[in-house]
């Protein structure tokens, strides 16, 4: 007679991970934006997690004021990343239109066969920005799913051509991740806009530019 299986080895099996849910943010979910907010600052500003910025940055990543703000702006839409079961908010991004940036200027590069010269406007092109995965929920492909989500959307809905985005130079690893989903660096720099908040001198972004 076989035996039923004891309880150790119902014990050594792997839990089963929950499904993760993204969405464009609703006014609704200012009934959660304290965790929003803790998830945000914990992603930038705690010691774990392989996207955190305390090291480098002083200061929260955004005052939950100007969080409250980002959560129904109508123009550059952020989106939410939820455990499924528990409606837990697990990561944040968000969609910023280019061409309300005064200072940003239209894209120019200069081709491999001169005089060729690939140029962008403004209004095709689309910042990602406000990305963060709560440090305790990393390694579930919640990035990347916020990540294609949201491009997604600017390229459907926005009608976007070129994405952006602005990586703190040292951190090399998120520039890898960055790369591996097929953002480009051509060695663009931009400094950092407030000396007084960063640790080291010399501080400044990567620009990494993806085709949508």
């Amino acid at each position: 007679m076989t035996s039923s299986p004891s309880a150790s080895s119902h014990s050594s099996r792997p839990e089963k991970k929950t499904t993760v849910t993204v969405r464009r943010a609703i006014a609704e979910d200012i009934s959660q934006i304290d965790l929003i907010h803790s998830v945000i600052n914990r992603a930038y500003r705690s010691e774990g997690g392989w996207t955190t910025e305390a090291h480098l940055i002083r200061d929260e990543r955004i005052p939950i004021d100007e969080l409250k703000e980002v959560l129904v702006d109508k123009i550059n839409p952020l989106f939410l990343a939820f455990d499924s079961e528990s409606g837990q908010p697990l990561g944040t991004i968000q969609l910023e239109a280019v061409e309300h940036f005064p200072d940003f200027g239209v894209y120019t590069k200069d081709g491999y066969v001169s005089p060729y010269t690939e140029r962008l406007p403004k209004e095709q092109q689309v910042f990602l920005g406000l990305f963060s995965v709560d440090p305790t929920q990393q390694s579930r492909g919640i990035g990347r799913k916020l990540v294609e989500t949201s491009l997604k959307y600017a390229k459907e809905q926005m009608n976007r051509t070129q994405c952006v985005v602005y990586v703190l130079y040292m951190r090399e690893e998120l520039i890898r991740w960055y790369k591996k989903l097929g953002f480009v660096d051509y060695g663009e720099r931009v400094p950092f806009p407030d000396n007084s908040r960063t640790k080291q001198e010399d501080t400044y972004f990567s620009v990494l530019r993806l085709a949508l």
